[in-house]
């Protein structure tokens, strides 16, 4: 897998150095570290970035590592350098402490214009016991779905598959709970029930057993409840494309709204470019 990782201020970045190292152990890595120069140039910059990336590749503590010092804007060079190096899993850190905390923009145009993977650290864990694997419904869900069950066979982490349904249909009014809603609907010939059947196949394929979840209601508040009241280290989502004006107008950006409101690490998947079928 090859892993281009942002280092944009030491302390800020630590975060996703320590989620790099974190894959590194379970998956055969290629890691480049990256940081991005101002387009003025000072005295001696270069040197201090340079100077930057060694200190951050002994947090890595993985060698040999590949070091670049780009200059221009951030997000623009972050995507050109995924581009070129045809990247599997671009990790950034999203924090607010160190000289230069991370700006939300910069996460929010790579969503929209990365070519693969894309890995958006906040409050990390040590491992990863836990995942939350969210699906949409849609056939373009299942890349996300496979992404998660490489990640979850080489952490050995318990998964839960999380489908969010716009609204109790009627046929399902005065049941008793979630959990028989969702029993019943995996015994009905739906799209959704069909959906999350193939998923559960596609965590079977992979010898990662799963618990099936539903909720009725808005997505991003859904998805963030459950990460509230169960322990996640991670949560994989799917990107959903809304690129346009038109889209946004009409749908808004659901991948934008659940990263901004996730606490824990979220892994994005480029529907169109997911991990090699080799990493697994």
């Amino acid at each position: 897998m090859k892993i281009l990782i942002c280092v944009n201020d030491l302390i800020a970045d630590e975060p996703g150095l320590l989620q790099g190292r974190l894959i590194a152990r379970h998956f055969d890595t290629d890691i480049t570290l990256l940081h991005i120069l101002p387009i003025r140039k000072t005295p001696g910059d270069r040197t201090r970035a340079e100077q930057l990336l060694e200190q951050a590749n002994q947090i890595l503590g993985i060698y040999p590592v590949a070091r670049k010092v780009r200059r221009g804007d951030p997000a623009k060079r972050i995507v050109k350098e995924a581009h070129r190096g045809n990247y599997d899993l671009v990790i950034v850190t999203i924090s607010h402490i160190g000289e230069y905390p991370q700006a939300s923009a910069i996460h929010r145009q790579l969503l929209k214009d990365i070519p693969c993977c894309l890995l958006v650290v906040k409050n990390p864990r040590a491992e990863v016991r836990r995942m939350l694997i969210c699906t949409g419904g849609l056939q373009l869900a299942e890349p996300v779905i496979e992404v998660g069950a490489r990640f979850a066979l080489a952490f050995n982490a318990e998964v839960s598959l999380f489908h969010v349904a716009a609204n109790v249909p009627t046929m399902y009014t005065g049941l008793k709970s979630i959990e028989e809603t969702l029993s019943g609907l995996l015994q009905t010939d739906t799209p959704v029930s069909r959906h999350l059947h193939r998923g559960a196949e596609i965590l079977a394929g992979y010898n990662v057993e799963a618990e099936l979840k539903l909720r009725h209601g808005e997505a991003v508040y859904e998805i963030v409840r459950e990460i509230d009241l169960e322990n996640y280290d991670m949560v994989v989502i799917g990107s959903t494309g809304a690129n346009t004006r038109l889209k946004k107008l009409l749908y808004g950006n659901l991948t934008e709204e659940i990263v901004d409101a996730v606490g824990i690490p979220t892994l994005v998947v480029n529907q169109y470019r997911a991990l090699p079928p080799e990493i697994q």
